[in-house]
């Protein structure tokens, strides 16, 4: 079973986001974060487990969270990459919001790190962690690539978002399908 560990952005601020990434995909053609999944965070490498690890995995994670408490998050600044090492299949494209790294972020990725160092790794994220929330990538292409950053250009999007949880995520073959999710309960 194929894991990743993600927050999920607040109703108000996934709304914000979805409909930046709605306006992207009718200039860029690019789809894929419309289809995958839900706008967030990624706080953790993506593991892989047995059903019977899952179990100790999902214990980790929920004493993690008894000690956490939620916290804001700020989404500012328009970035690309143009030589992605994606999944098979995927584009080299990506465009996404910068996150701005904080205390209460770099502790969780931290004490999640710690939590599943265990666990053998599908994905491991970039070091040093690069948060970020994806706008277009996967299904991206060079054309649509350039519409997307000209277009960017001329917009300035500003989200705070409310994080208050961590998921785990089960990569499927189409789209990713939140398992079961872990509130911060301090």
């Amino acid at each position: 079973m194929k894991l990743s560990l993600v927050s999920y952005l607040d109703p108000e601020s996934s709304r914000e986001i979805r409909a930046i990434q709605t306006e992207l995909s009718g200039i860029t053609g690019s789809k894929a974060s419309l289809n995958s999944w839900e706008p967030h965070v990624t706080v953790g490498d993506a593991i892989e487990v047995s059903k019977e690890e899952l179990a100790d995995v999902k214990e980790r994670i929920k004493e993690l969270c008894k000690s956490t408490s939620s916290f804001q998050l700020r989404l500012q600044g328009i970035e690309s990459l143009d030589n992605w090492m994606g999944g098979a299949g995927e584009t080299p494209y990506v465009i996404y919001l910068n996150v701005q790294l904080n205390n209460e972020l770099d502790m969780i990725v931290k004490e999640v790190a710690d939590k599943i160092k265990d666990y053998d790794k599908w994905y491991v994220m970039p070091k040093p962690y690069l948060p970020h929330c994806t706008l277009a990538f996967r299904d991206l292409t060079e054309q649509g690539y350039v519409k997307g950053l000209e277009y960017l250009q001329e917009t300035d999007p500003r989200v705070t978002a409310h994080i208050d949880h961590i998921a785990l995520v089960e990569k499927l073959a189409d789209v990713d399908r939140e398992l079961i999710r872990f509130n911060f309960i301090k």
